[in-house]
């Protein structure tokens, strides 16, 4: 009895220093200290864990948050952590904005795998007890959800701590990394077109059926790519119809982008002179109502009289018919040739019937 008595205290301080001792190596499995994510002003789990480079090869720490998010929406959030060798795992994440803000709530997945704490305003999640998944190799997961804030904060930063454990018990031989990803709000989308014409917005044609042709500037203001509805109207004529026909129904645009197309504005053969506007109109395939609109003017010319029939029997053009005709044709009677203006039927010789078709004519006027 006198020796364990006097042994006692020895004892006593063993098992005190070997139950510290487990604790302290414990310690972070539990429930880590917070802010140790590497966030600005914030350290990292190699406050504790030492031996080993940070981010070392070998190992990774790779984030899945939204890409962009949208106001008190809900997302998983998924944390992977590999390191060639090692068997137990923890995590630590805050989510901030650009003033280091919290930003958003995390929720504890349902399984116990992950924890909640707070420090100075701030939201940290992190592996529990259960979600260090001792006894796993090389790599771990957790996977969480994140709720964005109820308005749009500007980009929010996800920073992250990971400890590749060595499941030893202790604090060496551990392997920290940090990562750290953006969530951004959605870019608003914005929708816009402009038409223009390229050249003049009137034109003319004695031809109808021709008709004429306009370049169109079509030009994509938005934001975003879009598909831009083209559609031209119809001039109805007394008589006939002018439609404007485009060479492209829609086109897709870039942001920024322009294209140019062709208006032909055309009539047919009963289609009377007059002043015919054809509009045209550019819808946005974003937004049905960002259109615009230009309006051409084609212009149908009456033609131009016929000429009027030849009148060879006016021999000297004087616009009568008369002896001075006659007397032209007998000075010339029996030659033969091009260009005698005796030759009245234009048989290349002058003749009597050309004087009897002077005679048949005598007395007309023909002017």
């Amino acid at each position: 009895m006198s020796y364990l008595k006097n042994n006692l205290p020895v004892w006593v301080v063993l098992l005190f220093f070997v139950a510290s001792s487990s604790s302290a190596f414990a310690f972070s499995f539990l429930a880590p200290p917070a802010e140790k994510t590497g966030a600005p002003n914030e350290s990292t789990c190699m406050d504790c864990h030492l031996g080993n480079d940070l981010n070392a090869s070998d190992g990774s720490l790779m984030l899945t948050v939204p890409e962009t998010y949208i106001p008190n929406e809900v997302y998983t959030v998924v944390v992977n952590l590999s390191h060639t060798g090692q068997s137990k795992w923890g995590f630590e994440m805050t989510a901030l904005d650009a003033d280091g803000a919290r930003a958003g709530a995390f929720a504890a997945d349902d399984a116990g795998n992950t924890g909640l704490t707070e420090a100075n305003d701030k939201q940290y999640i992190h592996h529990t007890t259960a979600g260090t998944a001792a006894g796993t190799n090389d790599a771990h997961s957790w996977e969480f959800e994140w709720t964005a804030p109820d308005a749009d904060i500007g980009p929010i930063t996800f920073y992250t701590a990971g400890n590749a454990a060595n499941n030893d018990g202790g604090t060496t031989g551990d392997y920290i990394y940090t990562a750290q990803a953006e969530s951004t709000p959605p870019v608003p989308v914005i929708a816009g077109v402009t038409l223009e014409i390229a050249g003049d917005m009137a034109l003319s044609t004695m031809d109808a059926v021709a008709g004429v042709s306009y370049t169109l500037k079509v030009t994509n203001t938005g934001n975003m790519m879009d598909t831009v509805m083209l559609e031209a109207s119809a001039e109805v004529g007394i008589e006939g119809t002018v439609l404007g026909a485009l060479s492209d129904s829609s086109v897709a645009l870039e942001a920024g982008a322009s294209v140019e197309v062709t208006l032909k504005v055309a009539g047919d053969l009963f289609t009377e002179p007059g002043d015919y506007p054809i509009g045209v109109t550019a819808t946005s395939g974003t937004d049905g109502t960002m259109t615009a609109e230009i309006t051409t003017t084609t212009t149908i010319e009456m033609p131009p009289p016929p000429p009027p029939p030849p009148t060879p029997w006016d021999v000297n053009g004087d616009g009568t018919v008369n002896i001075q005709d006659l007397v032209l044709v007998a000075g010339q009677f029996g030659q033969s040739g091009e260009s005698l203006k005796g030759d009245v039927n234009g048989d290349g010789t002058v003749n009597i019937l050309d004087l009897v078709a002077v005679s048949s004519h005598f007395g007309e006027n023909t002017e």
